[in-house]
């Protein structure tokens, strides 16, 4: 995930801020770098979406403003075990005659012998 100049800079004072005072005011932090309150903005949101830090709102000085705070999410890590074994076991999978299997033909899996045996034992 890249970072523009300006981002880099918004999470860093962010990220110190929250570290020393519990996060920042979004107005103080356009004072503090300079920038106007919409170059500024799109920069904060481009940072919440992309859950590096989140916005509480709040009054400051009589007015309606954002508490930044960092908080990155953290994506847990999920292993996924698949297992053919069972699906092997399937008759159709060693049939030789799969390729002119089919609904409505003389090798049909409605009629088909093997099938049916592997679904009631299953069952």
């Amino acid at each position: 995930m890249e970072l523009t100049a300006l981002e880099g800079r918004i999470l860093g004072i962010v990220k110190e801020k929250t570290r020393s005072e519990g996060g920042v005011i979004q107005s103080v932090l356009w004072g503090v770098l300079g920038v106007d309150n919409r170059e500024g903005t799109k920069a904060v949101l481009s940072l919440v979406r992309k859950g590096l830090i989140k916005r509480e709102p709040i009054v400051f000085k009589g007015r309606r403003t954002y508490k930044l705070l960092y908080s990155p999410r953290t994506i847990n890590k999920v292993e996924i075990i698949v297992s053919l074994n069972p699906v092997m076991n399937i008759p159709c999978f060693y049939c030789k005659e799969l390729q002119r299997c089919g609904s409505g033909g003389y090798f049909n899996p409605y009629k088909c012998i093997l099938l049916s045996r592997y679904i009631r034992g299953l069952s």
